[in-house]
């Protein structure tokens, strides 16, 4: 499904959203199912539509079929009504018309039309899209508008990030896209978004959208009060003046608009403070990642951190020594990703996030994936082996012992799909913290090749990894020697902006490498955080 088309069927999510429930929800971002059903039951509804249309235009024909009949008398009549009227058979004609024609006429007309269509409507009405997931739709599309750098003018035609999508939006699309940008308080981004919604609905269907609930005068009061609330009183001024409905009450709004500053009411991440971030994700979308790399990195064959990897080598290719961020090529097959797929599917959830300050984990707007935890109560023997062999050869590749904490988290990201930057490491106290230590290093594999969007970024060292199907990125986020916290691990997830993004997370922990990894050196310079009296 192409993008404008999904944005156009609507479909992160808001701390206040939780208590409507997310979990057994129905998704309509990752889940491909959910979307083929989707565009079903659209195409139901038209059918349903038309069906309704047809029966009213059957009795409409059929009332102005009678208006005609009724008509003939008056035509007959015109600039003769004495004479017409003085004969006797019309006159008995006119009499037993107006008496007995027009009574089943008044039932025809009061007679229902379309009742099983409109039952039907409304029975699937509780099967459609919610607010929520309208609200996920534009949050998702703000996302993506954000981090990487779009025009709404270009995405309204379907031009994004360079690549031009079939399709294009409404102007029902685009001031929708204007009230979400308002209500979070992006009142430049919410001018632009009206002003296209203000020139496409010039152009488009005045009777559908008024319909629908969308006029010009919505879109002008709305354009005005965000021109007003980012700065652009005189611009905001003369529109309203200028307006020939609004005339001269125009200076009055714009006053009221200036007295009632708006206040956002939704909750959006950052982005404008993640430039370095957002720089990385557009290079890593237009394949330019990585062309300053220092020369003194290599690809290779590891067969070093194993002694299985003398027989068989992986691929790696250094992307970063200090600190350490390797790529590992070729390291799942096709027919295990299948398999990862397959276990994974039934059981996904949306992903929640560990808050630090009270050890409790929830679904949180820096983070908008399905996931679930491998393996789970239902994973079969079969599975259960696959696992454990990729379980293997993440501590042939990594050289680390992984004892503790042995599930993989297996994510899928949808449209709009992200994970705003963050490091692995806690650095906080819980239970399970204290038995196993922090996460010494993470291993995510890359489950398939995206269509647009997607990379992983580390905006501290300039560094974005694009997806490649059946790799795996490799990286310490504690020193190897100090086991102090490197805070240059900090990364992303880049919005995805087509298509799905499937990964798989094993993080390593720090206690499993105490008798491999046994001494530790004081910190080698400022730029780690984690004092001696935290050390293993």
């Amino acid at each position: 499904m192409s993008f404008i088309i999904f944005l156009i069927i609507p479909i992160l999510l808001y701390p206040n959203w939780i208590a409507e429930g997310y979990i057994g929800r129905k998704n309509y971002v990752t889940s491909a199912e959910e979307k083929m059903n989707l565009l079903e039951k659209d195409r139901e509804l038209i059918i349903l539509l038309n069906s309704y249309a047809v029966e009213l235009q059957d009795k409409i024909d059929v009332l102005r079929g009678v208006a005609k009949e009724f008509k003939k008398n008056l035509e007959e009549a015109r600039g003769r009504e004495e004479e017409y009227l003085s004969n006797p058979i019309n006159r008995l004609t006119l009499l037993r018309q107006m008496h007995e024609d027009w009574e089943p006429v008044e039932k025809l007309m009061q007679q229902p039309v379309g009742q099983a269509q409109i039952e039907s409507i409304m029975s699937i009405h509780k099967e459609l899209p919610t607010q929520n997931d309208l609200n996920e739709a534009n949050h998702a599309m703000f996302r993506i508008i954000q981090a990487y750098g779009l025009e709404p003018k270009d995405v309204a035609r379907g031009l994004v990030d360079g690549v031009q999508y079939r399709g294009n939006l409404s102007a029902s699309n685009c001031y929708a896209m204007g009230k979400f940008a308002f209500k979070a308080g992006n009142y430049q981004m919410a001018s632009k978004w009206l002003s296209v919604a203000k020139d496409l609905l010039m152009e488009q269907p005045r009777k559908y959208h008024e319909l629908i609930g969308v006029t010009i005068m919505d879109i002008t009061l709305l354009l005005a009060r965000s021109l007003i609330a980012n700065g652009n009183i005189y611009i905001a001024r003369d529109m309203l003046m200028n307006d020939s409905i609004l005339s001269e009450t125009g200076n009055v709004l714009s006053l009221q608009f200036i007295r009632n500053s708006p206040r956002p009411t939704i909750n959006v991440e950052p982005w404008e403070s993640a430039l370095t971030f957002n720089d990385l994700c557009r290079s890593a979308s237009r394949r330019q990642s990585n062309k300053n790399k220092p020369t003194r990195l290599h690809c290779r064959y590891n067969t070093t951190t194993s002694p299985f990897l003398k027989l068989a080598p992986f691929r790696m290719e250094e992307l970063s020594l200090d600190p350490y961020i390797m790529l590992y090529h070729n390291v799942l097959s096709d027919l295990e990703i299948e398999k990862l797929e397959q276990m994974s599917g039934p059981f996904l959830e949306r992903t929640k996030v560990f808050l630090a300050e009270n050890g409790t984990e929830q679904i949180a707007p820096s983070r908008s994936a399905d996931g679930v935890w491998l393996p789970h109560l239902q994973t079969i023997p079969e599975d259960l082996e696959i696992l454990s062999q990729i379980e293997r050869r993440i501590g042939d590749i990594t050289g680390l012992n992984m004892r503790t904490g042995g599930k993989m988290q297996f994510l899928k990201y949808g449209f709009g799909g992200h994970f705003v930057p963050h490091h692995d490491y806690f650095d906080s106290k819980t239970s399970f913290l204290e038995m196993a230590g922090d996460r010494i290093a993470t291993v995510l594999f890359y489950l398939n090749n995206v269509e647009h969007g997607g990379a992983t970024a580390f905006p501290k060292i300039n560094l974005a990894v694009p997806t490649q199907k059946g790799s795996a990125l490799f990286w310490h986020n504690l020193d190897g020697e100090s086991y102090d916290y490197d805070k240059r691990t900090f990364h992303g997830a880049c919005p995805l902006i087509s298509g799905n993004k499937l990964v798989m997370t094993r993080w390593i922990y720090e206690l499993d490498q105490m008798f491999l990894l046994p001494t530790m050196h004081p910190p080698r310079s400022r730029n780690f955080s984690r004092s001696l009296r935290n050390q293993v």
